[in-house]
């Protein structure tokens, strides 16, 4: 007897369905969440270089001051501590997005991955010109406080050699520092509340760029090794235009070359009727004139 094997094909295929369905919703579900990345990290980015330029304004408004200001040194550090904050939480998005694994066996995967490299590359380049503007005010801000702090000790009427001051601005300890100061003109000691402020400045500017250079550090890194990929996608989507440009043309020739092959075909048929229709009235005439 025949055994019924109907519902054990419906079964299968029933399971097939469930997968595809199930796969689909898993890709979906990964482009949502992953376009939703890309939207966090762009407002993120736009928020880090809104507070980058905060930061310059402030360098020049501190620099322009003739007293210590307070106010202005209180908001500089909370954005320093921002700036700090979303940058490495940047990073840690950008590490989570590479970090996470991919199916390339299909073309709509591999055209994802693309995608997905590309964001990658574009989004870190991003990060590392903003975080690289703000190391440079941090520098010129550094440099600016430093000649500001040699300006007053001169105008103060210190004699000791530019070495000397140098070597008191590299202090990093803040009562070592004032004891330097003290020791230099009584009209040093009077600017000493404006020269030690400019000093912290220095001590924490320094600071914040060595807790950075491993984030710099990474982020070229990570640029170095994206480059050659982001090269090769950019080839393979040149490659693809050009391909579609040629496959364009050699339609374009096919579809001539089929235009012309019916027309031909036509001209043939016609001749060959006619020379039926010669040969049938040849052969009627013929039998005519017998």
């Amino acid at each position: 007897m025949v055994k019924d094997r109907l519902p054990e094909l419906l079964a299968k295929h029933n399971g097939y369905q469930t997968e595809d369905r199930k796969k689909k919703c898993e890709e979906t579900t990964f482009d949502t969440a992953f376009f939703e990345k890309v939207s966090f990290l762009s407002k993120t980015l736009d928020e880090l270089k809104d507070h980058v330029s905060e930061v310059e304004r402030i360098h020049r408004d501190i620099l322009a001051s003739p007293q210590t200001t307070p106010n202005l040194e209180t908001r500089l550090e909370k954005l320093t501590k921002l700036i700090r904050e979303k940058a490495f939480t940047v990073r840690a998005e950008l590490k989570g997005v590479e970090e996470t694994p991919s199916d390339k066996s299909t073309l709509l995967s591999s055209t994802r991955e693309r995608i997905r490299t590309a964001q990658h590359a574009a989004i870190t380049r991003q990060l590392i010109d903003i975080m690289s503007l703000y190391n440079r005010y941090q520098l010129d801000f550094r440099d600016k406080c430093k000649s500001s702090i040699r300006g007053k000790l001169i105008v103060a009427g210190s004699e000791s050699s530019d070495e000397k001051i140098e070597n008191i601005l590299e202090l990093k300890n803040p009562e070592i520092f004032t004891q330097a100061i003290m020791a230099c003109t009584d009209a040093a000691k009077r600017s000493l509340s404006d020269i030690e402020a400019r000093h912290a400045d220095i001590i924490r500017l320094e600071k914040n760029i060595e807790e950075l250079h491993d984030l710099f550090l990474t982020m070229a890194l990570t640029v170095d090794s994206q480059s050659d990929l982001i090269d090769r996608i950019e080839d393979n989507v040149n490659k693809a235009a050009n391909s579609v440009v040629q496959s364009k043309r050699k339609l374009s020739d096919a579809v001539t070359k089929q235009g012309k092959y019916r027309r031909r075909k036509l001209i043939c048929i016609i001749i060959l009727i006619v020379l039926a229709l010669l040969a049938i009235i040849t052969i009627l005439s013929a039998i005519g004139l017998t």
